[in-house]
């Protein structure tokens, strides 16, 4: 993987954004956070009005070992659910993305069975899409059927992080080479919020109390072998501080680790990713560890109720552009969040400009 440090923010296409916002017929500062995340895209692209027009959300998928012990909600099994509505069009990304002409990219990174998108074609009961037409791009790049359960056995080995840190990092150079001007992230994958807890945790150096919620909605009960699950599993592994690599190996996921090789190459291309909620958060603070110049690259679309992810967003002081109250996952946000970028930037681009005085 491209291990280049990330350079800094390009703070002259930054401050001739501002100005140019600054010069337009409307309230100084009248669209709020949208003006400051516009000049935020235009220190990352270089650009004093930011080019969005082509856009991709890429979502990795990937199934854990300690979703079977009762962690979640939803019944092991039901990533492939997941992935099936998508593949129809019928799940809430897919949909966005539709109408917001935004790419779905959905990649295997991690599923115990293999999934065949011709299996799932679209049909003519989708809006918008040609009897025969997949709803959302099929990738398979499986680099093993899931990970183990972590109370047992490492997450994963070593090189099969690595491997799926280039697999991120391969998609994201694949996007851009296609002519993708800006990503948004998600993810689907059972079970992955008990992973994140735990890197979170590992990583920033708290207790499982301050960094296990609900994910997916579980009961009390649940919630409490949540939290016991995530105690034990690093009291059994004792993860190194500050080893990213180690960590995600010992308690990670195949997304999780996916997620981070896209978002460190995202930077260094100088292209645009917009983060989604608490899993691709961890992933954003995975990539911190491995190169704290990403800091400055880190797009947050919102904040979620995870207290996990509120602690990665403290930690690495991002400003997130909506206030929906999202509890959802699978890049919802991030895409909600990149329609609304894209807006901004249009309007920055053909709004009028206040006439000159007269001297």
């Amino acid at each position: 993987m491209n291990t280049d440090p990330i350079g800094p923010l390009d703070q002259k296409a930054m401050e001739a954004a501002r100005q140019r916002w600054d010069g337009l017929i409307k309230p100084s500062k009248g669209l709020g956070s949208l003006e400051s995340f516009v000049v935020h895209l235009a220190g990352i692209t270089g650009q004093e009005v930011p080019c969005l027009n082509r856009r991709r959300v890429l979502i990795m998928v990937a199934e854990h070992g300690v979703a079977e012990e009762g962690v979640s909600a939803y019944p092991e099994g039901m990533t492939r659910s997941i992935v099936e509505a998508f593949l129809h069009g019928q799940s809430g990304t897919a949909v966005l993305g539709r109408e917001t002409s935004t790419e779905v990219y959905l990649i295997d990174v991690g599923l115990k069975e293999n999934c065949h998108r011709d299996c799932y074609a679209a049909g003519a009961s989708v809006p918008g899409y040609q009897l025969g037409k997949a709803a959302a791009q099929w990738i398979s790049l499986k680099i093993s059927a899931g990970t183990k359960n972590f109370l047992k056995d490492r997450a994963m080995k070593r090189e099969e992080v690595l491997l799926a840190l280039q697999t991120g990092a391969n998609l994201v150079n694949q996007a851009a080479e296609e002519g993708v001007q800006a990503l948004a992230l998600g993810e689907i994958g059972i079970g992955n919020t008990t992973s994140c807890s735990a890197i979170t945790a590992a990583l920033l150096q708290l207790p499982p109390e301050e960094v296990v919620g609900r994910g997916s909605g579980v009961s009390d009960n649940a919630m409490e072998r949540k939290r016991r699950v995530v105690a034990q599993a690093l009291c059994q592994h004792n993860p190194p501080a500050g080893d990213a690599v180690e960590v995600l190996s010992m308690v990670g996921g195949l997304e999780i680790a996916a997620l981070t090789g896209a978002i460190l190459e995202a930077a260094r291309l100088r292209l645009p990713a917009i983060l989604d909620g608490f899993v691709t958060c961890t992933a954003a603070l995975c990539a911190f560890f491995l190169d704290p110049g990403i800091r400055d690259y880190l797009l947050l679309s919102h904040r979620s109720k995870e207290t996990g992810q509120q602690k990665i967003v403290d930690f690495l002081q991002l400003q997130p552009l909506l206030a929906f109250d999202l509890q959802y996952g699978e890049g919802v946000g991030a895409v909600l969040a990149l329609h609304q970028a894209y807006l901004a930037t249009c309007v920055l681009r053909d709004m009028g400009k206040w006439p000159q005085k007269k001297e």
